[in-house]
């Protein structure tokens, strides 16, 4: 069986077929293991994975100086993640995602705009780093403990800094990251 990181990979270049010449898609190596981890529908794996590619595709957009051609190739993953989810059919499923969709942007705004305290920073980058994964594996596996997968993601988040922190010191990022991972059992 192929990972949810190939499945989707090999989706979104079906998608992409005949462009030839756009910028490479970051995809969150560490998010993908976590999600072949879980007993839950492959559909959902694919989706979780869809919109965080997406999101992350877009926030890179600014901050690499990416063509507008990028913004489409985002647009389309994060369609993408809508096809998954009709295919799943649950429509409180696609409600939490949608107001986790619209609360880590509002996030990644008040990060943007930098209106958020110390403490506050941290919360917001736990919860953009986790919120998908931990819908998607709680909503279709309830009894899972998801500590260890949470901590895995903000461990690779401090090691690999995401783009919408772009407007943070390296001294910053550190001590967010730090005191991240002083929490992590």
């Amino acid at each position: 069986m192929d990972s949810t990181l190939s499945t989707l990979k090999n989706q979104i270049d079906r998608k992409l077929n005949g462009i030839h010449s756009h910028e490479p898609i970051q995809y969150n190596h560490q998010l993908a293991h976590v999600l072949d981890a879980q007993d839950i529908l492959p559909d959902a794996k694919l989706a979780c994975l869809a919109i965080d590619t997406s999101m992350s595709h877009l926030d890179s957009i600014t901050s690499s100086h990416l063509s507008k051609n990028a913004i489409l190739i985002g647009d389309l993953i994060s369609a993408h993640f809508y096809t998954l989810t009709a295919s799943i059919n649950d429509s409180e499923y696609l409600e939490a995602m949608s107001n986790a969709i619209r609360k880590v942007n509002e996030l990644k705004t008040a990060l943007h705009y930098k209106t958020l305290s110390h403490d506050a920073i941290k919360d917001a980058v736990r919860y953009i780093e986790t919120i998908f994964p931990a819908i998607t594996i709680q909503h279709f596996n309830p009894n899972v403990e998801l500590s260890n997968a949470k901590d895995s993601l903000i461990q690779y988040a401090s090691e690999n800094y995401p783009a919408y922190l772009k407007d943070y010191s390296e001294t910053e990022l550190e001590a967010i990251f730090n005191e991240l991972r002083s929490n992590i059992k």
